[in-house]
């Protein structure tokens, strides 16, 4: 009797322990923000996103706009939850850097577009294109755009520093132009070794630059 009497409450404990440690990973999945970190560091960790196919990458900054609206949700610093999870993906040094601003514009630009609806965030999340709701493309779909034209730089392909949220209009009307704002990104693209020599060159001499 007094045997069964201890494994009684030895049974309780267990359930009460197991209690206890369900609660408190349901606490850090709600109130920090790791999950979220480590959603983006997966999202975005480099090796990854070079295995991808063509176009691969553009599913994938929809979702990456998605964790970081979900931050904001929550109560978190979304830059800082960025940064913490573009570091914990593998992105470090000027990689890193070029990384986050661009996460940080094409998120300023998502907002600016209305695109942060409950609507369009069930769309980020899956990773599809969201509908602009506020401005003058409103209705139009946003679509992901390569700054430096990835037909003279491959290479930029799936770099999401090179993706940026465009309407769907006038991405249609962009060529592979190389004005001042590509050269200069392709310039700094290739200081953080990003881009090679010989792209450089092609766009150079696409952009006529000395």
């Amino acid at each position: 009797m007094r045997q069964a009497r201890k494994q009684g409450r030895s049974g309780r404990r267990s359930w009460v322990w197991a209690l206890l440690l369900s609660l408190f990973s349901a606490a850090a999945y709600w109130l920090t923000p790791w999950p979220i970190s480590w959603e983006i560091a997966r999202l975005s960790r480099p090796e990854t996103l070079a295995s991808l196919p063509e176009r691969g990458a553009n599913p994938r900054l929809n979702q990456l706009i998605y964790e970081m609206a979900l931050a904001r949700s929550r109560g978190h610093n979304p830059t800082n939850v960025l940064r913490q999870g573009v570091n914990w993906g593998g992105s470090h040094g000027p990689r890193q850097r070029w990384v986050e601003a661009s996460l940080e514009r094409n998120f300023d630009i998502a907002t600016r577009l209305g695109l942060l609806t409950s609507e369009n965030l069930r769309r980020l999340e899956r990773g599809r294109s969201a509908i602009i709701t506020t401005g003058p493309y409103q209705g139009e779909l946003a679509e992901v755009d390569h700054i430096v034209p990835v037909s003279l730089a491959p290479e930029l392909g799936n770099e999401l520093a090179n993706l940026e949220l465009m309407p769907a209009s006038l991405n249609r009307r962009k060529s592979n132009r190389v004005g001042q704002r590509q050269w200069a990104y392709a310039q700094s693209f290739h200081e953080a070794g990003l881009l090679t020599p010989e792209s450089l060159e092609r766009l150079r001499a696409k952009s006529r630059m000395p």
